[in-house]
């Protein structure tokens, strides 16, 4: 019977093995076989100069709109007017909200859907006693050595220059779309957007329009996506997660510390932060994760290949590694990150308040109500007092947009024309972004800026010495010309 149980074991391992081998050798590949575009003469040194010229102009964003400097996106506007003669000439430009604006260039056919591209005018804040710390002055507006520096070289004055500059040379060119485009630069981004893109939104919405698809930042092509993976990826975003802060609020009659309760108002408040990031919301490869894997597996070397084409199998072990890096933890669940944390006047004196902020990152298939019910059931203590952050408002995730639309296999197509090295996957945008305002005109909202980042680079995205590489400013134009030519032209 032992012998015989033993050839049993080891013919269901040795088909066990044939099965994960055949999976991994007929795991197929989901890229498009696209010859790559002609080359397309672009003025990448005179754009450089343009963009920096744009980093000058310092259009800082604000929660507090009383603090905005509304001269400053005055006079960008009047920048980018001077800087694009052509296409201001053949698009109509409107104003809204005060400071965003919208671009819409005339098609040919009214019965077919128009295209909407996006970026954001607004940059973040330089932290106050940093400046020291650039290389080039923030907002100096800088070309030297290789690279244009400055506050929104990255996110995301680069792609509303690159997108300017494709509009122009086609213009200039003489091309009339078939499809109307359709350009939308928002004011307020980096908070939220509730004033920029979500008042242009509503207008084309009141307006009876719907888009055929939204493109916006949120991806980019990365050389070093994920341990392990060699090739560039670009990545597509197709869902992004939501957000929402609960604070935790406990309120004691306080007293002199040398008669301290068991637990202290600071106390209550810290094991309660403690308790949640000891017991995070629950991960896994779903979604636009499983999808980004779908993509991205068929193209790796044979090993990985056949962990992810059995994922019914290597699952758990998969996102035991993912969970090991916050980068790639946060792919998989909602993430808890408690931020700030207060309480207490003087060393002998119990604190009578003390309060702390958590925010988390909400995946899709979670919601605002489920995050709050979790944070209630883990903290466990009537104590202390549960409350949903308003400000800034909290969101849903992102429903998300289809891979099986021509808009996404048309922008497939167009990054293999013009980076073929790329592998081209979906994947979930782990911040926000201005498209998700545009939901009610179109399914199809997706997330992507033609430009290649290392982690060195990603890593300069609201922080310091911010820059962009000016010999991947033309390939980003070729781009959006490709893009617009593709999906708007006859």
């Amino acid at each position: 019977m032992t012998r015989r149980a033993l050839l049993v074991a080891a013919a269901a391992l040795a088909a066990l093995v044939l099965v994960l081998l055949l999976r991994g050798a007929r795991f197929a590949s989901k890229q498009l076989a696209v010859a790559p575009a002609l080359p397309v003469e672009v003025d990448a040194s005179g754009l450089a100069q343009r963009l920096a010229g744009g980093l000058r102009i310092p259009t800082v964003s604000s929660s507090d709109r009383s603090r905005v400097d509304a001269s400053a996106f005055r006079r960008f506007h009047r920048y980018l007017r001077d800087s694009y003669p052509a296409l201001h000439e053949v698009l109509e430009r409107e104003r809204v909200s005060d400071a965003s604006l919208l671009y819409t260039w005339r098609g040919r056919r009214d019965d077919l859907r128009p295209v909407l591209l996006l970026a954001h005018q607004d940059v973040v804040p330089v932290e106050a006693g940093t400046e020291g710390d650039w290389t080039q002055l923030p907002f100096g507006g800088r070309v030297a050595d290789g690279y244009v520096w400055g506050r929104g070289a990255m996110d995301d004055k680069g792609s509303l220059f690159c997108i300017l500059e494709a509009a122009e040379a086609l213009v200039a060119a003489g091309f009339r779309p078939e499809r109307t485009v359709m350009l939308a630069f928002g004011d307020d981004e980096e908070v939220g957007g509730d004033s920029g893109a979500a008042a242009i939104a509503d207008l084309l919405q009141a307006r009876g329009i719907e888009v055929e698809y939204v493109l916006d930042e949120g991806g980019a092509i990365a050389v070093d996506v994920l341990s392990n993976v060699e090739v560039a990826v670009a990545l597509i975003g197709i869902a992004e997660k939501g957000s929402a802060t609960v604070e935790l609020r406990v309120e004691t009659d306080g007293g002199h510390s040398s008669t301290p309760p068991r637990h202290t108002a600071v106390g209550l408040v810290s094991r309660g932060v403690a308790a949640l990031e000891s017991e995070p919301m629950r991960g896994e490869i779903d979604g636009a994760t499983q999808l980004m894997f779908a993509y991205v597996g068929p193209e790796l070397s044979f090993p990985y290949r056949v962990v992810l084409a059995n994922l019914w199998l290597f699952r758990g072990l998969l996102e035991w590694a993912l969970a090991r890096e916050p980068a790639t933890d946060a792919m998989l669940r909602t993430t808890t990150a408690a931020t700030v944390i207060e309480g207490g006047v003087k060393e002998n004196v119990l604190p009578i308040r003390a309060r702390a902020t958590v925010n988390f990152r909400i995946l899709p298939g979670d919601t605002i109500a489920g995050v709050v019910e979790h944070v209630r059931a883990v903290v466990a203590d009537e104590r202390v007092r549960v409350e949903l952050n308003r400000r800034p408002p909290p969101r849903n995730p992102s429903p998300i947009s289809p891979v099986e639309s021509e808009s996404f296999t048309a922008l497939q197509r167009t990054i293999g024309e013009v980076f073929p090295d790329a592998v081209v996957a979906p994947y979930l945008v782990l911040g926000g972004t201005d498209a998700r305002h545009y939901g009610a005109l179109t399914d199809d909202l997706y997330r992507f800026s033609p430009f290649v980042y290392t982690r060195d680079d990603r890593r300069r995205i609201h922080g310091t010495d911010e820059r962009i590489a000016v010999d991947k400013l033309s390939d980003a134009v070729r781009f959006y010309m490709r893009l617009i030519r593709s999906t708007a032209g006859s």
